[in-house]
């Protein structure tokens, strides 16, 4: 027989014995039913043990007055929806995130992946060394040009029933945010700061003699900003040849760069803001540099959702400059100084005791060290591309003109921006709004104790799905009681931490309706040391304008009616 003739018998056996596969109707229904039980046994587990993961599903029927009244139908329908995909959405996560399988068995196996096989996992890639990589670092660095029309295109659909789309483009909100501040005389400077695959490639396996390697749309974007008059100050150069000469730039298993490199990117910016932009002349600021030894794992490692305490990765221990004033005070930001710091947890590393990595020796503190004159700083973990503009002009909306008197604004922002980036419009002249008479508005020590309800709130991420383990969100609280009746038109912009250390808090379960009591206090006196954390920001009606308040949970919250 010949070879074809004998493939076509076996082909032919093949397809007889697939057509004559029988399955008995016990077996079937055995299998259905393992099936069936394996899929449900994750919810109903943890709803056995845990009777309040379905109480996240009560928001699908509650709606924020005021939003829904005297709208079409349709639009209440869509309103609807919305709620309860975001119901479903919680309801998932809580699963996922605090389950007991999510919390015994993903990490005893993430951990038997990482230790024998060397394995990340989808946020995470491992390199050479015990190096550690942000996964979405990599896909920035070698994916598609994030100025392709074909990629622009796709992100500004990617929008769904439950999220806008983000808007892709960064020229538009780059070149708006250079001409509001031109018109008020004052210089940007853009200080696009790589992520650690463009600076150390070596140990994803590339040589490292092509550091920096870029995106390939980022040549073509920092032409096109620079002909359009803004000044940009690239540091990759810089940090790339730190690591030819054998000295790290990065750290070894988190995001962000070393304490040296934030140092020497500082004196090179202030020698580059010198020569570019002519400053007035005015006292030098007297400041001391002290050394100091931080340790940490990096919050890569926090990404990998490794069994508490167990890690197959030591700490890494560095050395920073903190920058003091002169009577041995941490350095402060002067909203009085002509050099405005906008930046994102690149600046905020080594200055923001929750990121675990020191105080007073981050990117502002040594710029102001380095140009020897006061700076001030706006600065806000994640969300480069919007987060610390917006927070620029709620301070403009709120009355607080931090563009007063100043000279240059240099914006910081790490380069996965361009790729995964929301570049969405800022208006930094917007008119300011007429804040009601009920709305609350903290005073200078103030400290009250209330019971309100939340009309709407932000989100908090899910545990383990961004790098920065601390959350703020927001909250609108109405009916305010602060002791007698509450008063139904009373209103007051709440900000709640919702993740502490990679673990949701009792704020991350709170659900529009509610009735929470809780301890208020001025956002002001604890801005110093939280204002740094992410945190997300309502954007409907005009209690975003609100002087906000700091807020600590009192109580248990209590269930919507």
């Amino acid at each position: 027989m010949s070879v074809e003739s004998l493939h076509k018998t076996r082909v032919a056996q093949a397809h007889a014995e697939v057509g004559r596969t029988e399955v008995s109707r016990p077996v079937a229904l055995t299998l259905t039913a393992v099936f069936l039980t394996t899929i449900a046994a994750v919810p109903i587990t943890q709803a056995w043990v845990d009777h309040g993961v379905l109480r996240v599903a009560k928001d699908t029927t509650a709606t924020a007055p005021g939003r829904v009244d005297g709208r079409s139908p349709i639009a209440r329908v869509i309103d609807g929806n919305r709620q309860v995909l975001a119901a479903i959405r919680r309801f998932t996560d809580r699963l996922d995130t605090d389950s007991v399988l999510a919390r015994h068995l993903r990490p005893a196996v993430q951990l038997l992946l990482t230790e024998r096989l060397g394995a990340g996992n989808e946020r995470v890639y491992t390199g050479r060394d015990d190096w550690l990589y942000y996964a979405i670092d990599v896909q920035h660095v070698v994916g598609r040009g994030f100025l392709d029309p074909g990629q622009l295109a796709r992100r500004a659909a990617s929008g769904d029933s439950l999220f806008e789309a983000a808007v892709p483009d960064p020229r538009p909100a780059l070149r708006a945010f250079n001409d509001a501040l031109a018109r008020r005389g004052i210089t940007l400077v853009l200080v696009p700061t790589p992520v650690k695959p463009s600076i150390h490639p070596e140990q994803l396996g590339v040589r490292a003699s092509l550091a920096p390697v870029r995106n390939v749309s980022f040549s073509q974007f920092a032409d096109e900003m620079r002909a359009a008059g803004m000044l940009l100050f690239d540091p990759a150069p810089l940090l790339a040849n730190l690591g030819a000469l054998g000295d790290a730039a990065y750290l070894a298993r988190d995001t962000h760069w070393r304490p040296d490199a934030v140092a020497a990117v500082a004196q090179a910016l202030a020698r580059f803001l010198e020569r570019e932009i002519p400053l007035p002349e005015r006292a030098p600021v007297s400041l001391d540099a002290r050394l100091a030894r931080v340790s940490n794992r990096g919050d890569i490692v926090g990404l990998l959702d490794l069994p508490a305490g167990w890690s197959p990765y030591p700490v890494e221990t560095v050395e920073v400059r903190r920058i003091l004033t002169a009577d041995g005070r941490p350095w402060r930001g002067d909203p009085t100084a002509d050099v405005l710091l906008l930046g994102d947890s690149f600046a905020n590393i080594f200055s923001l005791e929750a990121m675990g990595w020191g105080t007073a020796a981050g990117l502002a503190e040594h710029l102001s060290f380095a140009l020897g004159r006061p700076v001030d700083r706006l600065v806000q973990n994640a969300n480069g591309a919007f987060a610390s503009r917006a927070a620029l002009a709620r301070e403009l909306a709120r009355g607080r003109d931090r563009l007063a008197g100043k000279r240059v604004v240099v914006y910081q922002f790490a380069t996965r921006e361009l790729t995964h980036g929301d570049w969405r419009l800022v208006d930094l002249d917007p008119p300011r709004p007429t804040l009601a008479s009920t709305v609350l508005t903290p005073e200078p020590g103030q400290v009250l104790t209330v019971q309100g309800r939340v009309r709407q709130l932000t989100r908090a991420p899910r545990p383990g799905t961004v790098p920065y383990r601390d959350h703020i969100i927001s909250v609108d609280l109405v009916e305010i009681d602060t002791g007698g009746a509450a008063v139904t038109d009373s209103e007051a912009l709440v900000y709640l931490s919702s993740m502490e250390d990679n673990v949701w808090t009792a704020a991350a379960s709170l659900i529009v309706g509610q009735t929470i009591t809780l301890t208020l206090r001025p956002w002001a006196e604890v801005a110093p040391e939280l204002d740094g954390i992410t945190r997300t920001e309502l954007i409907e009606g005009n209690v975003v304008f609100a002087e906000p308040w700091w807020g600590e949970l009192a109580t248990p919250p209590l269930e919507p009616p």
